[in-house]
């Protein structure tokens, strides 16, 4: 027994590793949707570079409800989770607002 609750620790160690890293995870400006593709681009504020991503088989949702690649639009935020394969997209997530946007800009008077 003591061997296989040795063996089993550091396995549980690894994938505890794993939960919290956001390493597979790119967030911004949606540029493109193509839908006969099944491709999503993601402009990176940050890097200065867009990010294009396969997404035939990604969850995909909008506001936090079930969608569809289609649904989402130029412009939106979102949040792409890459899986083993970092041009392909396991999840994306996005909304009509970046998160946190306090509407940034101020109008002139």
């Amino acid at each position: 027994m003591v061997t296989v609750i040795a063996l089993a620790l550091p396995s549980m160690a690894l994938a505890k590793g794993k939960k919290g890293d956001n390493a597979g995870q790119v967030a911004g400006k949606v540029t493109a949707v193509d839908t006969t593709a099944n491709t999503i681009t993601v402009s990176q504020k940050k890097k200065g570079e867009d990010k294009t991503f396969k997404a035939a088989d990604a969850k995909v949702t909008v506001d936090g409800a079930a969608a569809k690649l289609s649904d989402i639009t130029v412009g939106m935020h979102a949040k792409v989770t890459v899986g083993t394969t970092p041009d392909v997209a396991t999840a994306i997530d996005a909304s009509a607002g970046k998160k946190g946007d306090k509407g940034g800009k101020k109008k002139k008077k």
